[in-house]
């Protein structure tokens, strides 16, 4: 359980307890200097003082109480005040099939790539609202939950969606593995919190997906208003180190299939090159609100390297005194 202490936090406090391992030099060190006072003694030498001793004992005591430090790993969290809207979130759903991977020539943009671009721009023509980061193929997973982090945004959206992530949860061969119905659990799975009331999202997608929307409509439609952006043209192939796909070939009839799921959620389809209308759809359904601030713990620095390192002097110093 982590403690703070002056604004630092120990992750692992009970790791601290080894500061004890001190008494064991420390009791070596004592029976040591008896010995060799009653060998002056003997001798009729002169003792050099406990003053002499002091910085043994201080770094005897030290390297293990900076060991112990650094193993409780101390961590200084830096927090800034956030604005954002507290009634409004939206998540953007981009389909990481591999129909994605399709463009119009080996150097082109794929669609995946396009989709990516789009959220970038409309997440920052939403800057007072938290967005979030799933990707979809036959099941959807969030790779973000709903943040106004722009770096995060940015940050995930390039590291984190990629074609089959989440991969599939069945093998599909030539088959479609991408299906609308997957955004169902969206409105059920906890995605948004509880005491949000506009909720947006906007799915990303070529619209070649499984034909199947039996269950599209029963809990879309009545707490969220998708909007699906179009990310197609015609002519695309997939080009694997610049050779056609041959199993693979667009769907000139993709935008129906969106056309019939927003029909049935109540829901917008837009075209990519549509961004105007896209930002106005997408501002429709989380409109206009009050701004709020929170303090949001955005970085963890560890400290734990730099009190280890810090153990190198009196670990120097005691070798210089026994070799020197």
């Amino acid at each position: 359980m982590p403690v703070a202490l002056f604004g630092i936090s120990f992750l692992t406090p009970v790791d601290a307890l080894f500061a004890i391992a001190a008494a064991a030099p420390l009791a070596a060190l004592l029976v040591s200097e008896r010995r060799s006072d009653r060998i002056r003694r003997l001798l009729g030498l002169r003792g050099p003082g406990r003053r002499a001793l002091a910085p043994v004992v201080s770094a005897l005591f030290l390297l293990p109480g900076l060991v112990a430090v650094a193993a409780a790993q101390p961590v200084v969290v830096r927090q800034q005040l956030v604005r954002e809207r507290g009634d409004a979130q939206a998540f953007f759903v981009i389909d990481t099939s591999l129909s994605m991977e399709a463009s119009g020539g080996p150097a082109q943009p794929t669609r995946l790539v396009r989709a990516k671009r789009l959220a970038a721009r409309l997440e920052t023509a939403l800057q007072d609202v938290p967005v979030g980061i799933a990707g979809m193929t036959d099941r959807v997973l969030p790779d973000l939950m709903p943040t106004t982090d722009p770096a995060l945004f940015a940050r995930t959206l390039a590291q984190s969606v990629g074609i089959d992530e989440p991969p599939p949860s069945q093998a599909y061969k030539h088959e479609r593995a991408s299906n609308l119905q997957a955004l169902v659990p969206v409105v059920s799975s906890h995605f948004f919190l509880d005491s949000t009331k506009r909720r947006l999202v906007v799915l990303f997608t070529d619209g070649e997906a499984s034909p199947d929307l039996e269950l599209f409509g029963l809990g879309i439609g009545r707490n969220i208003r998708p909007v699906f952006v179009h990310v197609w043209a015609p002519g695309e192939r997939i080009y694997d180190h610049g050779r056609v796909d041959p199993f693979y070939s667009s769907d000139p009839t993709s935008e129906h299939l969106l056309e019939s799921a927003a029909k049935l959620s109540n829901g917008t389809v837009v075209g990519e090159h549509d961004f105007a209308r896209l930002r106005s759809a997408a501002r429709d359904i989380v409109g206009h609100g009050s701004i709020s601030g929170r303090v949001n713990a955005y970085a963890r620095v560890a400290l734990a390297p730099w009190v280890a390192l810090a153990g190198v002097f009196p670990l120097g110093f005691l070798f210089y005194r026994r070799n020197f």
